[in-house]
């Protein structure tokens, strides 16, 4: 897979295709799995194929999760982006507390 930084120029540039979001969600490095998440939910990416993997990370079924950011962190970015696109399941399960995190997570 290419280098972070690589990813990142192409992220920040829009130079990335549906399929490169979907490898970039299994990179090993945060930043990456962030700024994929973040350009997902921004640009209301309705891929099947990238809201299942999301789905994936959300509830803990991805080994994203064993990457970079904490778990639950990523689990919360994870879910903030699948609200993003209109997928509240999971948001609605959430306590209060969790709610306000995944609410300031592309503050």
């Amino acid at each position: 897979m290419e280098p972070w930084y690589k990813i990142d120029k192409k992220l920040k540039s829009g130079e990335y295709s549906t399929e490169d979001l979907f490898n970039y969600l299994s990179h090993d490095n945060d930043g990456v799995l962030y700024n994929t998440l973040s350009v997902i939910a921004e640009n209301k990416i309705q891929d099947i194929l990238l809201i299942e993997k999301i789905t994936k990370i959300a509830t803990g079924k991805d080994i994203a999760l064993t990457k970079g950011l904490p778990g639950v962190t990523i689990k919360f970015v994870a879910i903030a982006t699948l609200r993003e696109l209109g997928t509240t399941e999971y948001f609605d399960l959430l306590n209060d507390e969790e709610k306000n995190i995944v609410l300031g997570a592309f503050s």
